[in-house]
């Protein structure tokens, strides 16, 4: 029973870690933290290894002439995939804070695609509420391949975060409007771009911004406030220990 029960917490890690690499990022990222990770390895290895390592008999440990312990190192294994883990936060927070380097990223990658500025037929903003709330945009944009028409309707094509706990129906509609703004001038100012598959145009990938810089739209904005607070927290607390006799 007790390996039945392992074997099903292992096949729920590996897959949440499928859905959070292939699904909810780009396969592409994992590629680049893995050899941003090896690189990274060796000069790193023995920092992790007086750092991080673990007490479960899998470290070696070194002693001086007095018998007395001075070093201790992790295993190998366990010290890369902790490395990778880091990197690969790093990688996937970098692109997600800039649209401007994820399009290039994807231009880089992608060279045979062809990109054209698409047609937007509809733009609308709403709110996601419940745990996460954010406000996001809803298109649907249309382009010309070959003599054929082609339209698709995106779904949370953008999201707008708050930095503060969202707090009333007047900041909803406050970052609602904000949103739909941004995109509207974007729309405008024909910095949407779409890049399609000469050999198949219904394989597309649509980008509505080009900014380098806009922390707004990922989740990492919304989870500084919570790091922010917390330390906040722990700072005052840590006064107020301080001061009190």
């Amino acid at each position: 029973m007790k390996i039945i029960w392992t074997c099903i917490q292992w096949l729920v890690v590996a897959a949440f870690i499928v859905v959070f690499v292939f699904v909810f990022n780009s396969y592409r990222y994992l590629l680049y933290a893995l050899i941003c990770s090896s690189v990274l390895y060796f000069p790193l290895t023995k920092i992790i290894a007086n750092k991080l390592s673990n007490q479960d008999g899998s470290e070696k440990v070194r002693y001086d002439v007095n018998g007395k312990r001075v070093t201790m190192q992790m295993s190998k294994l366990t010290a890369s995939v902790i490395l990778l883990i880091v990197v690969y936060s790093v990688v996937i927070s970098v692109f997600s804070i800039s649209p401007y380097l994820e399009r290039k990223e994807f231009v880089l990658t992608h060279p045979n695609w062809v990109a054209v500025t698409p047609s937007i037929l509809n733009l609308t903003a709403d709110i996601q509420r419940g745990k996460n709330k954010y406000a996001y945009i809803d298109l649907e944009y249309q382009f010309t391949a070959d003599k054929h028409s082609y339209s698709k309707k995106i779904g949370k094509a953008e999201k707008l975060y708050s930095f503060f706990p969202i707090i009333g129906k007047r900041r909803f509609e406050e970052m609602r409007i904000d949103l739909l703004n941004r995109a509207t001038k974007k729309n405008i100012a024909k910095e949407c771009l779409l890049f399609y598959n000469p050999n198949d145009p219904e394989q597309q990938k649509f980008f509505l911004a080009n900014d380098n810089f806009y922390p707004q739209g990922s989740w990492l904005y919304d989870m500084l406030f919570v790091f922010s607070t917390i330390f906040s927290v722990i700072v005052i607390m840590a006064m107020l220990f301080k001061i009190i006799p």
